[in-house]
């Protein structure tokens, strides 16, 4: 499984923006308050990685799974221990795995944060994690002068996890480089501020439909037809059936885009990104003959002809998807964490008549 570091997600440098009045909009609808907190700058670099401007993914299950959940500790404990020649901290934080399906945990990485605005000093950062439950501990990771956070793997203290919670004791040790300036900064924090409580990233392969979103539409259709030219098609059976006129009308059935934004439908509270959403749709009138392209099950092609013979009193074949594309969603929970998820079978990517 490739890791979020292997992403660049994990280790981010700071970069400074030679165009300070250029937005990007990419997510318009996030509010500003919301990007000064470490774990939200966190997730969203994520995001952007995994998915483009429109939510869709770059490549399925980019980082593994299909679903990766930040969890800030329900409990923090920080310890700063200042000396002559570096900077010592001790964080023991504990989190919440209950309703959690741990079943389902591919990796689990221990992220360590740094303010963005923090010292006006450079710091090199050695971490090391070790659990309160006796396990063996990791290995340090460094966090370089200029990343604003880096992982532990600790997927091994998750996974042995008891009583729905882990909790884990994090150690820094920050130096400053030799020959090092200082970083100009509209605003230093104190030392003591340098470091920031570490998140938790859990990564699982949970249900791939928008269970949670029943409250508000139901989820596309996962219904899976036969093509007409595979085996078992009726088409090549039909006396005549590619005779005569196929007249095919100007509203010919084929997709539709059809833009909308989560703010319009009142859900910008709660989805982070994509600001927009592009579904698409069929609609159009079916052919008399149904090609391949048209990949229609032989009960369209019967009901075509059954409807054109008058035999029957039934409605042509309607124009629907056939095939659809999965969306990439980072969201806010009802308890605060942040959420991202690839949802499959979100864009209609092409049509059928059945």
């Amino acid at each position: 499984m490739s890791s979020p570091s292997h992403f660049g997600v994990a280790s981010r440098e700071v970069r400074r923006n030679r165009h300070p009045k250029q937005r990007n909009s990419y997510f318009k609808p996030l509010l500003e308050s919301r990007t000064e907190d470490e774990g939200m700058r966190l997730m969203l670099s994520l995001y952007r990685i995994a998915a483009d401007a429109d939510g869709r993914p770059k490549q399925l299950k980019l980082f593994g799974s299909n679903t990766i959940r930040l969890l800030k500790a329900s409990s923090t404990e920080k310890h700063f221990l200042p000396t002559s020649n570096d900077l010592q901290y001790n964080y023991t934080v504990k989190y919440e795995l209950k309703n959690l399906l741990l079943d389902k945990l591919v990796k689990a990485s221990f992220m360590h944060l740094r303010s963005p605005v923090s010292s006006c000093h450079p710091f090199i950062c050695e971490a090391r994690v070790t659990s309160l439950q006796d396990l063996p501990e990791g290995n340090h990771v460094i966090m370089g002068p200029r990343s604003l956070w880096t992982e532990s793997d600790v997927t091994n203290h998750v996974s042995e996890s008891k009583d729905g919670q882990v909790s884990l004791l994090a150690h820094y040790r920050c130096t400053k480089p030799k020959n090092a300036g200082s970083i100009t900064h509209r605003k230093c924090f104190p030392p003591q501020h340098h470091l920031r409580a570490p998140v938790l990233l859990l990564f699982l392969e949970e249900n791939k439909q928008p269970g949670e979103w029943g409250k508000y539409f139901t989820p596309l259709s996962h219904s899976r037809t036969r093509r007409s030219q595979e085996p078992g098609s009726i088409v090549s059976d039909i006396p005549n059936y590619k005779q005569g006129s196929n007249s095919v009308a100007k509203n010919q059935c084929k997709l539709h885009s059809y833009h909308v934004t989560f703010k319009d439908l009142g859900w910008d509270h709660w989805i982070i990104a994509p600001h927009k959403y592009n579904p698409r749709y069929c609609m159009g009138d079916c052919p008399r003959i149904l090609h391949y392209g048209y990949n229609s099950p032989n009960h369209a092609i019967m009901q075509t002809l059954i409807s054109e013979l008058g035999v029957s009193d039934i409605p042509m074949p309607s124009c629907v998807p056939f095939k659809y594309k999965p969306i990439s969603v980072l969201m806010m929970e009802r308890d605060g964490n942040i959420v991202y998820k690839e949802y499959e079978d979100m864009i209609a990517d092409s049509c059928t008549c059945r």
